[in-house]
């Protein structure tokens, strides 16, 4: 005989994130089983991601179906930004209008006869001198390439790119300076990876980021430090430190604001970084890709005595699986600080991973989705708070609720409950949800029994062109959405019996941002079986 109606309720769907790594039968309610193109705003809500929307109209013979691999934005001296990519083996300016900037010779206006092996440019960029009058370089740096300078020629024209050595200097004894990285800090430019010193940093003169000679200029070279067998993936700087990322170590020197004063100050031994194009700056961490997951580099140096964090420890298992079958040259990420988020981009196998950074959970790990579909080959954020992306054909933008018109689908399931009685038979009868959303919306429903991955399923399709009028607007914070979208609670009844539960929310989103806010489940419990 049935007992009495019980309700479930889960008010706040999914807050603590993806959760792959631990058993699905000892998981807290807030943990998600599959979340899927949502994000968790800074509300507790679980909502879908934006999508992408196009920038670029004119190509300049940026084939239609050829990513643009690398972007960065170039603040000039007057704060002009110019966008700078590369995609195709061409380097371009601009975002609406693309245009091409071929390689200068030493004579500042005879094109150079290059051809690129690889679009991942790592693009920096310093001041030339100091006061009135100075001028703005940007850098890249490819692995394979020689070093390139982007400056105005004859300091007063319109800006070229040019190779280090046809303007500027390479270091003394160095016939091909080729870095993979590049990195600007301290009034110097920072560079390493050259094929024939993997385990060696160069850095430039003050202020004057393409000479690599003369007085104020050298190089650190950490081959005692982490043996041989280990080289540098990336540079980066924090709390004053100047921070070199080997495959399986990271260096950090202190006084690098003063190179003839460096000093080693500290050595993480036994991690890594695996992918240059993973290393974020987010204004109090750095934030890399291990071989064992991603980290926060949150070690104070003084005195050794924090662990960095795994902020993938939710998902650590399925992540490492995936940077097995990626080839690491082609990991991007991107801390979009607008929205506290760092995305973490393979493309290769066509997966993304969004890590929540407002708040970090009580185990370190980071809050986690899964965002499909969703495949840029390069990110940039800009000074305007804008999200810039590496597609096919130009630039896109994280904008809007599709992916250049395409739908896309917001998947969500729960952990699986046994309502504090696992041995009990569980008679399902209605559930109750809470879904903020605009104009007409389907809304898939699906539930399980005793891990079978077997569910039934209830589409309902809502009108939400008005509100509730049961739900406060302010508390539900409705404010922060597109006009029309409402707040509506929608009931569903169900069937079915089992000891073991699992419920999912599928949306699709189609040009419109969904939140689901609160989920209850009306039961009646059965002789334990």
């Amino acid at each position: 005989m049935a007992g009495a109606l019980k309700a479930l309720s889960n008010a706040a769907l999914g807050f603590l994130g993806l959760n792959t790594q631990e058993s699905g039968v000892t998981l807290e309610s807030g943990y998600a089983t599959k979340a899927t193109n949502c994000i968790i705003d800074k509300f507790g809500r679980l909502g879908s991601r934006r999508g992408w929307t196009p920038v670029t109209t004119d190509r300049d013979g940026l084939g239609s179906t050829t990513y643009l691999e690398s972007l960065f934005e170039f603040i000039d001296v007057d704060l002009t930004a110019t966008i700078l990519s590369c995609g195709g083996g061409k380097m371009y300016k601009g975002s609406t209008t693309l245009t091409q900037l071929p390689v200068k010779q030493a004579d500042q206006t005879t094109n150079l006869t290059i051809t690129f092996t690889g679009n991942r440019w790592q693009f920096s960029q310093l001041a030339e001198g100091a006061g009135f009058g100075n001028s703005m370089y940007g850098f890249a740096a490819q692995a394979g390439n020689p070093l390139l300078v982007y400056r105005k020629a004859n300091h007063v024209g319109a800006y070229i790119w040019q190779r280090v050595g046809d303007y500027g200097s390479k270091p003394t004894g160095v016939s091909t300076f080729d870095p993979d990285c590049s990195h600007t800090a301290f009034g110097r430019h920072w560079v390493a990876g050259v094929t024939s010193a993997k385990t060696t940093v160069y850095y430039s003169k003050l202020l004057d980021g393409a000479s690599f000679t003369g007085t104020g200029s050298g190089l650190i070279d950490i081959e005692s430090v982490v043996g041989s067998s280990d080289e540098i993936v990336g540079i980066s700087s924090h709390n004053n430190y100047l921070i070199i990322f080997c495959r399986n170590n990271i260096v950090i020197y202190n006084s690098p604001n003063d190179p003839t004063n460096l000093s080693l100050a500290d050595v993480v031994t036994g991690v890594g970084c695996i992918a240059r194009d993973t290393i974020q700056q987010t204004g109090t961490d750095l934030i890399f890709l291990s071989n064992s997951g991603l980290r926060s580099f949150n070690r104070v140096v003084q005195d050794k005595s924090m662990p960095m964090r795994d902020l993938s420890m939710n998902i650590r298992d399925d992540l490492v699986t995936y940077i097995a079958g990626e080839v690491l040259t082609e990991i991007k990420s991107v801390y979009f600080e607008r929205d506290a988020f760092y995305l973490l981009v393979l493309p290769s196998l066509k997966q993304s991973f969004y890590f929540d950074l407002r708040k970090t959970l009580e185990n370190g790990g980071a809050r986690v989705t899964i965002w499909e579909g969703f495949i840029p080959k390069a990110l940039c954020k800009t000074r305007d708070r804008n999200l810039y992306l590496g597609m096919a054909g130009g630039i896109g933008r994280y904008f809007g609720y599709s992916d250049n018109g395409a739908s896309y689908r917001l998947e969500y399931y729960t952990s699986n409950i046994d309502a504090g009685e696992p041995f009990s038979l569980k008679f399902l009868k209605k559930a109750s949800m809470v879904v903020i959303a605009s104009g007409s919306q389907d809304v898939i429903f699906k539930y399980g029994f005793d891990y079978k991955n077997v569910y039934s399923s209830r589409t309902y399709t809502k009108d939400f062109t008005g509100g509730t009028a049961e739900y406060n607007i302010s508390e539900y914070n409705i404010g922060e959405f597109t006009s029309g979208t409402a707040i509506n609670d929608i009931t569903m009844h169900l069937g079915g019996s089992g000891k073991i539960l699992q419920f999912g929310v599928e949306v699709p989103i189609e040009g419109a941002p969904v939140s689901l806010q609160q989920l209850t489940i009306y039961l009646k419990t059965g002789k334990m079986v």
